[in-house]
């Protein structure tokens, strides 16, 4: 499943792809794609100074910024 994740027009927004805790900021109005690969179920949880992304279990998870560009999450 693949899905976009855009940031406020306005704010920037920190994103923090776990179980590794690789952080990525969105700047205000930018997005990122994420795909997540596998049968499990996988978690995304808006906490008060960042945006959580949890892998699915027992799948992969891989994000790109808006041009493109693979963001290193498991490298």
């Amino acid at each position: 499943m693949k899905f976009r994740l855009t940031a406020k027009p306005t704010e920037s927004i920190t994103v923090v792809f776990e179980p590794v805790a690789e952080e990525f900021t969105i700047a205000a109005g930018d997005h990122i794609i994420v795909e997540w690969t596998g049968g499990g179920l996988g978690e995304i949880s808006l906490e008060p100074d960042h945006l959580m992304i949890g892998s699915p279990m027992g799948g992969d998870m891989r994000a790109w910024d808006s041009s493109g560009v693979e963001i290193p999450i498991f490298f």
